[in-house]
């Protein structure tokens, strides 16, 4: 056995030592080789990454396969958000939970001297860091007992990257948007909160962020809640338990919970829902890496062939087929460990790309990127598989070499005109799946494209930028910030170059707060699930916000200067809530109950884009600002040139006015770059791959063409000494490389009719078949194989056959 052992290494050692040798002395070949293995794994492990920190890794807490996360069913859908005073009535009555954690996502501004910044906090119930077992590294975490300490613990990036690691820093007070908090710990170094994207910066409790009166109301619903099973509890238990909680509430507050269920989503079913989204992503860059793998697997089957004479010898003094089959595999090896080793540095390389790739944002964005175990494990995995397509597939027929024919012509093989020999069959590969890729891609950009042309609800020519204020951190109460916006609007709307002034709470498809709800009943109108009221999405809007946005009054009338607090309270509704209340077309002067206050529908104004531009139109409120203040808000400012002329003026009349109040800035063109950065880099995502692929295809479908004319130069030559003409010649070649890309083509769209049935949710407007897409796919790989043939087939008609046809 130890000495069977000892041989082995010895092979082994001599193997890596005699293929290193022979790629040293093909250095093209091995640079190409070694070029395109990494392309392929790097490409797709950074992909993995990205993959397993938005939709794989677990929940950062201790035993995250105990967590499961709260939802609740209602008649309108699936809704993350309780109240406090509910998430109360599952935290005590749930005996087969340990526990139940609540937050709330919000924002501050983190005063330091005379400069702000913005940042993420989360607003939690004081057991929070308690379920998820997270200890701070240094510090502590909040007690359970007490809500009303003055307390925050701020995230170790935070702590990084503004505090630069004082060490000193628990203990000592900052200022957060109008408060002084002491900070009492840090968090630990990759805890970033439960949001992968967006993550937190500071963490505070219930007890000093919200009222009391909003912690027992059952209306305002703020809090996502995740939960803890008990050892030994399982989710079907728990979730018993909470159908029975749920009665409960519904029996005793049926204006609030009525036709309402909590639901568990554990960590198992949550892992699966996101198995499918995760393996679509992987999929698409592992199409790279089998264009790749198949390309390299060309490439050594091409070299394979001038080493048969090599070969032969090698049998003919004793070397078996299996020590044959090793020596090559070895071979493989090297080159599948060299492309590994640099796909890793390019994965890294790609990963650190992540900040210009995402949209401009007031707050730190971005998911939590490295190379942890977890890819490391999965390069290594695809490079094995890498090792089975570009070493294993080819070193099984070179391995096979005739030993006479070799040794009397240094060949194994005449040239022959097989067509399914194994180097088409790779040439076949790579052109299908070059054209699903580039189906894909097609499909996305005319998504993107039409998204693109989708009508917001508000025109995108006109020249607006705006202000978000809060006056609230000035000291202001809504009342008072009501009074600072309309003064605000005064000054702004007396600046030359200003057309339009308004202001709104919240500007539609901003980055947060299209969410907030409003409870609606509706007299006479029967509600979904004979529910007594439903929760409706609202927006306050000042004078003139229509006007100044562009969008369209469509019944009624306007808010006015006199739609003020003294006046009788007013709303304008969206045409999908008009139709779905009042199809016959009525709606104007009905009255509709909005959190207990009857409220008059004055007009009904064209559907917008709320959240994203994906959404479907669906009911909405308009309430005027100032019968419904908010303590911050949008300015929106419509200008006669540029608007970024007018960004310093504006802000400077902000600071004029109160120089506590803070104010940042976007223009149209940052707020429709983020609006639509999904659907970009989906499409440029896909069409990268593609564009990727389609190289790497076509570089394998020149090798294989000049390989078959170095092969027949012989019988080229032939051919021309008997008559033939160059351009005969020169169709020949064309016709043969032509015929392999067209048999690719044929395969990748049969292919590609059901994988882009798998993208059919990430597309808006257009047909997962699209003929047009198609059609324009084939005849972009055509014309690529097209150029790839023409060369070596230019090389062919240009053969001498007095060269040709001497003897080899």
């Amino acid at each position: 056995m130890g000495q069977e052992l000892s041989l082995r290494l010895t092979n082994f050692i001599q193997d890596v030592g005699f293929g290193l040798r022979m790629l040293r002395k093909s250095r093209g070949f091995t640079a190409a080789a070694v070029l395109s293995l990494a392309l392929g794994i790097g490409s797709t492990s950074a992909v993995f990454s990205v993959a397993e920190a938005e939709l794989l890794r677990s929940w950062p807490a201790r035993e995250p396969e105990r967590l499961a996360k709260v939802r609740a069913k209602t008649p309108e859908g699936v809704d993350d958000l309780f109240s406090f005073a509910e998430y109360r009535d599952l935290a005590e009555q749930a005996d087969s939970l340990q526990g139940v954690l609540a937050y709330s996502r919000h924002g501050k501004l983190l005063r330091l001297g005379a400069e702000t910044q913005f940042i993420i906090d989360d607003i939690i119930s004081p057991n929070y860091f308690e379920v998820l077992g997270v200890q701070a590294q240094l510090g502590r975490t909040f007690p359970v007992g007490n809500q009303s300490e003055l307390a925050v613990v701020i995230s170790d990036d935070l702590w990084r990257r503004v505090f630069h690691q004082d060490s000193g820093l628990v203990g000592k007070q900052i200022v957060l948007t109008n408060k002084t908090y002491t900070v009492i710990g840090i968090a630990p170094r990759h805890f970033r909160g439960l949001e992968p994207i967006v993550p937190t910066d500071a963490w505070l409790t219930v007890g000093t962020e919200e009222s009391e009166e909003d912690l027992q109301s059952r209306g305002f619903r703020d809090f996502e809640l995740l939960a803890r099973l008990r050892p030994g509890a399982t989710a079907g238990e728990a979730q018993a338990q909470l159908d029975l909680i749920s009665n409960r509430l519904a029996a005793a507050y049926p204006a609030f919970n009525k036709g309402r269920t909590a639901s568990l989503v554990s960590e198992q079913e949550r892992l699966r829902h996101a198995f499918f989204p995760a393996l679509l992503l992987i999929g698409a860059v592992g199409l790279v890496l089998l264009i790749s793998s198949a390309n390299v697997a060309g490439l050594v089957l091409a070299r394979s062939e001038t080493r048969r004479h090599e070969i032969a010898v090698r049998m003919a003094l004793g070397a078996g087929r299996a020590r044959l089959l090793e020596q090559l595999l070895t071979e493989s090896a090297i080159l599948a460990a060299a492309g590994a080793g640099l796909g890793l540095l390019l994965a890294n390389w790609l990963l650190s790309l992540q900040a210009a790739l995402l949209p401009p944002t007031e707050f730190r964005i971005g998911l939590d990127l490295r190379l942890d175990g977890g890819a490391i494990w999965f390069t290594l995995g695809v490079t094995v598989l890498a090792l089975l397509i570009c070493g294993l597939l080819p070193a099984f027929p070179t391995s096979r070499t005739s030993l006479i024919p070799a040794l009397k012509s240094g060949e194994g093989t005449t040239p022959g005109t097989r067509w399914f020999t194994l180097r088409n069959l790779l040439v076949f590969g790579e052109i299908a799946l070059s054209v699903v890729l580039l189906t894909a891609s097609g499909l996305l950009l005319r998504s993107f494209l039409y998204t693109s042309r989708v009508p917001l609800g508000f025109n995108v020519e006109k020249n607006l930028i705006f202000f978000d204020v809060i006056p609230s951190i000035g000291g202001y109460d809504e009342e008072g910030s009501l009074r600072f916006f309309q003064r605000l609007a005064e000054q702004v709307g007396g600046l030359t170059g200003v057309k339009n002034v308004t202001f709104v709470r919240r500007m539609l498809l901003s980055d947060s707060g299209g969410g907030a709800m409003q409870r609606v009943s509706i007299p006479g109108i029967a509600l979904p699930g004979g529910q007594p009221n439903i929760p409706i999405k609202f927006d306050a809007i000042g004078p003139r916000y229509f006007e100044t946005l562009g969008t369209h009054v469509l019944e009624g009338r306007d808010f006015t200067a006199t739609d003020n607090l003294d006046a009788q309270p007013v709303v304008l509704i969206s045409r999908a809530m008009a139709g779905r209340f009042w199809p016959g077309g009525d709606a104007v002067g009905r009255q509709i109950v909005v959190e207990g206050k009857a409220e008059e529908v004055v007009g009904v104004v064209e559907d917008a884009k709320i959240n994203h531009v994906h959404e479907s139109p669906e009911p909405y409120m308009y309430f005027p600002f100032a019968q419904s203040p908010t303590a911050e808000g949008t300015l929106v400012v419509e200008t006669a040139g540029d608007p970024r002329a007018m960004a310093g003026p504006i802000r400077d009349a902000v600071y004029r006015m109160d120089k506590r109040v803070p104010v940042s800035v976007r223009t149209m063109h940052s707020l429709l770059q983020e609006a639509f950065w999904a659907d970009r880099v989906a499409a440029s995502f896909v069409g990268g791959l593609s564009a990727l692929g389609m190289l790497l295809a076509s570089v394998g479908l020149y090798g294989v063409i000049a390989f078959l004319v170095n092969r027949r130069q012989r019988e080229i030559g032939i051919r021309m000494a008997l008559g033939a003409a160059r351009v005969d010649v020169l169709r020949l070649v064309l016709a043969q490389g032509l015929m392999l890309a067209a048999t690719g083509i044929a395969v990748g769209v049969v292919a590609a009719l059901g994988a882009t049935r798998l993208i059919a949710k990430l597309l808006y407007g257009i047909r997962p078949n699209d003929p047009v897409v198609f059609a324009a796919s084939a005849a972009i790989v055509v014309l690529i194989s097209l150029v790839a043939t023409l060369i070596p087939a230019v090389r062919a008609a240009r053969v001498d056959p007095l060269i040709a046809l001497r003897c080899e």
